[in-house]
Parts: structure tokens; C-alpha cells; sequence
């Protein structure tokens, strides 16, 4: 993992339940998933629909599969402008 520098960029390791639970998780078991998120947001610039949670759900879930099959490390970079 990377802390977040002073240019707003950080990095980290999706743990190894998460990227499991992305792997086996299907259909409903995401449509749940991609509706809670929607739910949570509180704050305006938060907002996701959740057709659009869904989807990234979906491509995520997608990732983590194709890391699964090379046996690599899921990651993630985030920028906080």
C-alpha cells in the first residue's frame, strides 16, 4: 500500500475475502450489493444510481476474476483531487 501523497493519489490491496466475495458473487447477490451502495450515499458528490453500481460491480467482479485465474493481486489507485 501506497499512503496518499501530498498529489491526492493512494494505492491499496483489495483483500483477498473482498476479491473472493467479487469472484463467487452473481445475479442478485450483486443486484443486493450495487442497490445498498446506491442507498449509502450521503453525500451529493457520492451519489451513484444503481443501475451504474451495478455495473461497476459487474466489471469489478470481472477483474477479480481474471486476477484469480493468474493467482496476481487485486489493486486499487484512487485520486482525492
Amino acid at each position: 500500500m501506497v499512503p496518499m501523497a501530498n498529489d491526492g493519489f493512494t494505492v491499496f490491496a483489495v483483500p483477498e475475502p473482498l476479491c473472493t466475495a467479487l469472484v463467487t458473487a452473481r445475479g442478485e447477490r450483486l443486484r443486493a450489493a450495487a442497490r445498498a451502495w446506491a442507498e449509502a450515499a450521503s453525500e451529493p458528490d457520492d451519489e451513484i444510481s444503481p443501475d451504474n453500481a451495478m455495473d461497476l460491480l459487474e466489471r469489478v467482479s470481472a477483474l477479480a476474476s481474471s486476477r484469480a485465474e493468474k493467482h496476481l493481486e487485486l489493486y486499487c489507485w484512487y485520486f482525492a483531487p
